[in-house]
């Protein structure tokens, strides 16, 4: 009894000792071409506050938004011209800031902040007839979702009627994402495929066909530090784009999940602790394809 009562103390205090990381400024994100200022500073404001923060203008190229979840505030600077804007932390109430360091959800939010601006700046850039390209993404890290697959075109309007869905046999790791060493023994990429198939009648294995329906998807974040159970929690990012067989995006979404081991945590390994992300982000995407909502935030994503 002693030494199950210390061993669930060690992992508690590991898992309060890792809910903090240390703070990701976004500097540099690219904005479409053929916006002006007043267009972007609409657009920033419109996605800010589809993610639920409040922004107020504080200046030319200058935002405040405010995020409040529950007893905590996060406060951000985002600050743009009219080619890239950046995400500043500038202040926090109960999230444990500390020297640079802060409550890993922090991160969480600001990344979903981001994304949420580069579709309303996309959308902001084809309403308004923007001839040029958009620029290339930022250089990606683990923690922008800069590092996952390309959002689908807005003007590209693909349907779906719950039709049958090809995945490949192995979701991979995307180019621009950094995993760790101990990443390679797990077979995760063929977990998720595995998972996926066996939950949902509506998904084959199988090469992208020339018709029908097929999902792109990418791993785009793994936290995984050594030590099983004791290093504290791990969590694993997907992100994919349902498409028609001659391309068309119907539907994108972004699936996470954490996970600190479940039961009997303290005898099982690494691979063992991401195997259960796997496991669920494949029910998440299962229950998405039953109404595939396009910029779906699946499981701890939200």
């Amino acid at each position: 009894m002693f030494r199950a009562i210390a061993s669930a103390l060690f992992i508690l205090v590991a898992t309060v000792a890792h809910a903090r990381t240390d703070i990701v400024d976004l500097k540099g994100v690219p904005i479409p071409a053929g916006l002006d200022l007043e267009a972007i500073t609409s657009a920033i404001s419109s996605g800010a506050t589809d993610r639920r923060w409040t922004p107020k203008v504080v200046g030319p190229g200058h935002l405040e938004a405010h995020l409040y979840v529950r007893s905590h505030v996060a406060v951000v600077d985002i600050t743009f011209d009219q080619s890239a804007y950046s995400i500043t932390y500038k202040d926090s109430q109960n999230l444990d800031y500390k020297d640079g360091r802060i409550h890993r959800n922090y991160n969480r939010w600001v990344a979903n902040l981001s994304q949420t601006l580069q579709r309303s700046l996309a959308l902001a850039a084809t309403a308004g007839g923007a001839s040029t390209p958009a620029p290339q993404q930022a250089r990606p890290t683990a923690a922008t979702p800069s590092a996952a697959p390309a959002a689908p075109d807005p003007t590209s309007q693909g349907v779906y009627a719950g039709e049958v869905v090809t995945i490949p046999a192995e979701v991979p790791v995307h180019p621009a994402t950094i995993v760790p060493g101990n990443f390679a023994e797990c077979p995760t990429g063929t977990q998720i495929a595995s998972f996926l198939d066996r939950g949902s009648r509506r998904v084959q294995v199988g090469a992208v066909p020339s018709a029908g329906h097929y999902i792109d998807m990418a791993i785009t974040e793994v936290h995984m530090p050594g030590g099983g159970a004791w290093s504290g929690p791990k969590w694993l990012e997907v992100t994919g784009t349902l498409h028609e067989g001659d391309g068309d995006a119907v539907a994108s979404f972004r699936a996470k999940r954490f996970s600190t081991g479940g039961a009997f945590a303290t005898f099982k390994g690494n691979c063992s602790i991401i195997g259960r992300c796997a496991r669920a982000i494949a029910k998440d995407i299962a229950a998405w394809l039953r109404n595939p909502i396009d910029g779906a935030e699946l499981g701890d994503a939200r």
